[in-house]
């Protein structure tokens, strides 16, 4: 009792003092802000301003990310794809690559260029190889970030560089982080990664919390002068993942320190320290996962004969996407309390993949487990 009381009470402080900062801010667009959730439930644990519309920065390039890697999991691109360099996209000021107008860059090289680096110019060469122009592209990213539910996003470009009609919202980049994690299990491992080579030059990442936060495994980091040093995160311990996204740190080192106490102290509360080595993370996080290991899952509950109910009408709805799929009803503990997860499972990874965006396309809740 004591122990919970302490808690809130820690929590309360934190909340005022991150609270305290915002009303420095422009009066339009408080840019500080943040949110934490629980990446299995989507439940919120912590959240300031989470709703306020902000410059998402680089944060963009999630989103372009995002997309990307759609176009790779639907056969219109593939890692050794070349995408051509115009004028407009050498011309984009850094971070960049400087890649040279009439030259070309290999996908799976953009990525990385993209995830490490932050290169603007690359976000550019990325959108007008699969939308013509950079505002067409955009205008993809606005109707993918309304797909997942981003009701708060509207896209203009796909770096993340100032417009002043580029906004977001801490709710709405967790939203996406969440969504990237879920359905390209595989290609988010690249976060992970703190350095790549392009030409013979070796870039460093710039999230810092990678080296050193306990069961750091991405996601990006973002900034401009009107928003402030922002951060998309994700950590995993004792098997358990959190995201957390922080706008408005007034520098970089401040953001991390301020996104690793709120992440540190919610982790605490739900019984998790931070004594467990990264190491034993990664080993259990490489593991090799079967075939038709995949399960889609369309809802978690408090009570059994909900998520029953779920599971007959996904299935009575969407009879092609679960067609010959086994359903389940799967405990969980979350926080201390049993909660039903609806699940389909004896995916492939590619089948569940389309099995969600299916769903999704219908407004319909669905992540992906392996």
């Amino acid at each position: 009792m004591i122990g919970d009381l302490c808690m809130n009470f820690i929590k309360y402080v934190l909340i005022f003092l991150f609270s305290s900062l915002i009303f420095l801010t422009s009066p339009s667009f408080a840019k500080k802000a943040a949110i934490v959730i629980d990446f299995e439930t989507k439940e919120v644990l912590f959240e300031v301003n989470a709703n306020t519309k902000n410059y998402p920065a680089s944060l963009t390039k999630i989103m372009t990310l995002y997309i990307l890697f759609d176009y790779l999991e639907l056969g219109k691109l593939t890692n050794q794809s070349q995408l051509k360099v115009s004028r407009v996209a050498a011309s984009r000021s850094p971070s960049k690559l400087y890649l040279e107008e009439g030259t070309i860059i290999k996908v799976e090289d953009a990525v990385m260029a993209l995830i490490i680096k932050s290169a603007n110019d690359v976000a550019t060469v990325v959108a007008e190889n699969i939308s013509g122009t950079e505002k067409e592209f955009a205008k993809l990213m606005t109707k993918y970030a309304r797909e997942l539910g981003m009701s708060n996003t509207t896209f203009k470009n796909a770096s993340g560089l100032p417009n002043r009609a580029q906004l977001t919202s801490a709710r709405d980049i967790s939203i996406l982080s969440h969504a990237l994690i879920s359905n390209f299990p595989d290609k988010y491992k690249l976060f992970k990664q703190e350095k790549f080579t392009y030409k013979g030059k070796t870039y460093k990442t710039h999230n810092r919390l990678m080296q050193s936060y306990e069961g750091a495994d991405g996601i990006k980091t973002g900034y401009i002068r009107a928003s402030g040093f922002q951060l998309a995160f994700s950590a995993v311990r004792d098997n358990k993942r959190l995201i957390g996204v922080i706008f408005g740190g007034d520098t970089g080192k401040q953001r991390d320190k301020s996104l690793k106490i709120i992440m540190d102290k919610e982790f605490a509360e739900l019984g998790i320290n931070n004594k467990e080595k990264k190491s034993i993370i990664v080993k259990k996080e490489s593991k090799k996962i079967e075939t038709n290991a995949y399960s889609i899952v369309v809802g978690t509950f408090k009570y059994r004969n909900s998520a029953e109910k779920q599971i007959k009408l996904i299935k009575n709805k969407y009879p092609k996407t679960t067609n010959a799929k086994k359903s389940n009803i799967v405990l969980i503990k979350v926080s201390g309390k049993q909660l039903y997860e609806s699940r389909f499972e004896n995916f492939s990874r590619n089948e569940a993949y389309t099995a969600c965006k299916r769903l999704k396309k219908y407004n319909r809740d669905c992540f992906i487990r392996s």
